[in-house]
């Protein structure tokens, strides 16, 4: 066990002490995206509570962690859509980071089938490094990213995006940590956030009354590296959907989940090849959403 744990922490500090840690990537995030978009604010009509965690490297010891917990609604008299996102990611083994922001967008509505939305947030990300939790596995690891004692940084962050949908296609992006473009190249450390990008479109395509099929494709910088994901999920009827999908860095992962009325419960998990294997053969995500009617219709993009 010692043996995995050392590799893990080969894995992270390989990307982590070179590089200011950033975002995590989620398999399902799409299902609701105010974490990384806040234009989606308020993409639903109804009040939606969405939870999604991620388990990296199962099996292993002290491996990485993941928590996201997104809150909003939309208020048709200021179209607007008003919302709170907060997650945890613990980055394996000796960094942990911490981001709350309070979201807000405006909304475009043309003709009820085309909805062009602005978004901002605003809040705070908080990172740690624990030395303690850290196992060296050479010491040329240690650098300008290395403390020799428990470090915690907390900074003001804010984020912008843009997104427009209509019936059968999607399409966003946002930049996030937009304070990281005032820090001076000099003055990053691996506790500092620096600007991610985010890129994604997504179709909903009718197959026959009961079937659509929803292609996807994302573009993810986050600040450590640039991330591709294709993916087609297939929804079948109103009550269950399944999905295939690869992320760059050789990651095919599977996806499927349940809705029921207001109750909708996803399950994802990466098939993990190459090095990956060697510390562990999977990943796994849970979501678990809860949609608060409101006296309107869903929309097609119901989050």
């Amino acid at each position: 066990m010692k043996k995995i744990i050392v590799l893990l922490s080969a894995l992270v500090a390989s990307v982590t002490i070179a590089f200011a840690q950033n975002d995590f990537v989620l398999t399902e995030q799409l299902f609701s995206r105010i974490a990384v978009n806040p234009a989606g604010t308020g993409n639903d009509e109804n009040v939606n509570i969405f939870s999604l965690n991620r388990f990296q490297y199962a099996g292993a010891d002290g491996a990485p962690f993941s928590t996201l917990l997104n809150v909003h609604g939309y208020f048709d008299k200021a179209n607007s859509g008003v919302g709170l996102t907060f997650s945890y990611d613990g980055s394996g083994i000796a960094y942990n980071q911490l981001q709350v922001r309070g979201v807000y967008a405006y909304h475009l509505n043309f003709d009820n089938k085309h909805l062009l939305s602005f978004g901002v947030g605003l809040g705070a990300v908080i990172k740690t490094f624990d030395p303690e939790k850290h196992i060296l596995v050479d010491e040329s690891e240690r650098g300008d990213g290395f403390y020799d004692k428990y470090t915690s940084k907390g900074s003001f962050d804010a984020n912008f995006g843009i997104e427009y949908s209509m019936p059968y296609f999607l399409v966003g992006a946002a930049i996030n940590h937009i304070p990281g473009f005032f820090i001076k190249e000099e003055d990053i450390t691996s506790l500092s956030s620096v600007p991610a990008y985010y890129l994604y479109a997504r179709g909903f395509i009718p197959i026959t009354e009961k079937v659509k099929l929803a292609p996807a494709a994302s573009y993810y910088y986050t600040g450590q590296s640039h991330v591709v994901d294709v993916n087609v999920t297939g929804f079948f009827g109103k009550m269950f959907w399944a999905g295939l999908g690869y992320r760059t860095l050789a990651t095919p992962y599977v996806n499927i989940g349940l809705e029921w009325e207001w109750l909708r419960v996803g399950y994802s998990f990466d098939l993990n090849v190459g090095k990956l294997s060697d510390v562990a053969w999977t990943s796994h995500e849970i979501m678990l959403s809860f949609n608060i009617p409101t006296k309107k219709n869903k929309s097609e993009w119901d989050d």
